[in-house]
């Protein structure tokens, strides 16, 4: 997640850039319309793509809170009994070897038992 934020401000540091190191002439020079019209052209694109490059990074990050955010039922398995347990977590909290519930309860899981996570 970091690497696609640090990418899109390496773009927008890029375009940036691009639009600051504009020469400017020394001689008076007479301006040729297709050119001038050329360089809006150009730097219009580079905002518009500025902007949508930062509308997407927005998007992604919100999107990516969200889903940690998000609150599942995780069921724990007994693989020998079979026997069943639900829970309701937040999904940020489910660790590799355990989670902890919404009630602040920290479950630990045993080798044998395994976990099925239940989004909606």
């Amino acid at each position: 997640m970091i690497s696609k934020i640090l990418i899109t401000l390496a773009v927008i540091m890029i375009c940036m850039w691009m639009l600051s190191s504009r020469v400017k002439p020394g001689l008076r020079e007479i301006p040729n319309p297709a050119a001038e019209r050329n360089k809006k052209i150009m730097r219009n694109g580079a905002i518009a793509f500025m902007l949508v490059m930062a509308i997407a990074a927005a998007v992604m990050i919100y999107l990516e809170v969200d889903q940690r955010s998000a609150i599942v039922t995780v069921r724990v398995i007994n693989t020998q009994s079979g026997a069943q347990k639900s829970y309701r977590v937040m999904k940020s909290d489910i660790h590799s070897d355990g989670f902890t519930t919404l009630d602040g309860v920290e479950v630990f899981v045993a080798g044998i038992e395994r976990i099925e996570i239940e989004t909606r």
